[in-house]
């Protein structure tokens, strides 16, 4: 599936992105909205009618319930244990009775999220954004922006060549993106 993402600084020009999108024949199956919070994301819900995914509370959420823990207390001690488990392997000390605490504490760090690049980037390649594209995305969305992406399946026409116009329907959301006052076109 291929992709092209505005980034907009302000929900109003996200807002008429999105609504020129779906004037334009976009379906709201096309469109994903991305924003850093539910306080970035107000007013492009209410107007548009549209369910924004709020990067920080998805972040969040994960990190809540992945492992059954309600604070990051847990997982973030686990980390030690990871560093008992791997000086207990390079000393070669983990033997039957005593590697199952340090094999439980390595699962645990390895389920532990916390709000690092990495968390970040799973969370927005599952939402489908490139991993060309996850780097500009995250940054933005995380210094407030909001990405407005429009997806299709459509493969590039016969009338497009290398280095020839773009007559694709990606073609349109870009131009869309640009008079709305799109920051940046990915």
């Amino acid at each position: 599936m291929a992709s092209k993402i505005g980034i907009f600084a302000s929900e109003r020009n996200a807002t008429t992105a999105v609504q020129q999108l779906l004037q334009a024949g976009f379906t709201t199956g096309e469109l994903r909205v991305i924003a850093k919070d539910g306080y970035h994301s107000r007013t492009l819900e209410a107007e548009c009618g549209m369910h924004v995914d709020e990067l920080r509370d998805i972040v969040d959420e994960t990190g809540n319930h992945s492992d059954g823990y309600s604070n990051g207390d847990f997982r973030q001690s686990s980390l030690i244990g990871t560093s008992v488990a791997a000086a207990g392997v390079a000393f070669g000390s983990i033997n039957y009775t005593g590697g199952m605490p340090y094999a439980a504490a390595a699962y645990l760090a390895g389920v532990r999220t916390d709000g690092n690049e990495s968390t970040y980037d799973r969370i927005l390649s599952s939402l489908g954004v490139e991993d060309e594209k996850l780097d500009v995305v995250r940054t933005e969305v995380q210094n407030g922006s909001i990405a407005v992406m429009a997806s299709t399946t459509e493969s590039k026409t016969l009338l497009e060549v290398d280095g020839g116009p773009e007559l694709s329907v990606l073609s349109n959301a870009e131009a869309i993106y640009r008079a709305t006052g799109a920051t940046q076109v990915v």
